[in-house]
């Protein structure tokens, strides 16, 4: 019984997350799939003392690297929002020298005398030359400055995705091994509580936005305890 609720629990929980590690995580399951079947044939007391203790871990790890993994995309989302509000005077800017060009324009096609006409498109002409090399300046600029804002954003969101990716293979590889190692001799290895820690702000502002989880993990193996199973007693329980 264990053993089915701690297949569903963790499929359940990986199966919400679309991210880097899946593929790992995926052949880590089918293999303890595989143990736990055996296992069940073999040896069921055991089986009803291994998965307990390890379900909530894993199901634990997977929610701290959905969580991880979803921060990164935010903090990625706020920063090109940001970039997007810098610029947004400079796009008001452009797009009103452009209306204007074209008002002057709409204007002299009114003209009714064919000398005023021609006078007309000739003043406008000129005018918006000026204004249209005011534009292409500050276009060009704006453009390639957005350009290197989106690329910085965009190496900030994979490093953030792949820091995180790593954090949880390593947490996650760690618990699959102690289950199979449970499973196999008997020897529970209890999961070390993780740790949360929280970044302290800096009194200096900075530009540059912070794109790193702000919780980390202990690996799972760090600090454990091991006690031996008595198999009699499961069984009498």
């Amino acid at each position: 019984m264990w053993a089915i609720t701690f297949i569903v629990l963790a499929v359940a929980s990986q199966g919400a997350l679309s991210f880097n590690a899946l593929p790992l995580a995926h052949r880590q399951m089918a293999n303890i799939m595989l143990k736990a079947s055996q296992s069940l044939s073999n040896n069921p007391e055991r089986s009803a003392q291994c998965f307990p203790v390890y379900s909530q871990g894993i199901a634990n790890a997977n929610d701290k690297y959905a969580a991880a993994y979803d921060q990164c995309l935010d903090t990625a989302t706020n920063a090109e929002k940001a970039v997007e509000t810098e610029v947004a005077a400079d796009r008001q800017t452009v797009a009103n020298q452009g209306d204007a060009i074209c008002t002057s324009f709409q204007t002299c096609s009114q003209v009714a005398s064919a000398g005023d006409f021609f006078e007309c498109y000739y003043d406008a002409a000129g005018s918006s030359l000026s204004t249209s090399l005011d534009m292409q300046s500050l276009s060009k600029n704006k453009m390639q400055y957005v350009e290197l804002r989106y690329q910085t954003i965009e190496y900030d969101k994979n490093y953030c995705t792949n820091d995180c990716t790593n954090t949880y293979i390593k947490e996650s590889t760690a618990l699959y091994q102690q289950l199979e190692t449970c499973l196999a001799t008997g020897e529970v290895v209890t999961p070390a509580p993780t740790t949360a820690t929280t970044t302290t702000p800096t009194t200096t502002p900075t530009t540059t936005p912070n794109t790193e989880p702000t919780t980390t993990t202990e690996i799972a193996t760090d600090t454990t305890t091991t006690t031996e199973i008595d198999t009699t007693t499961v069984a009498q329980i």
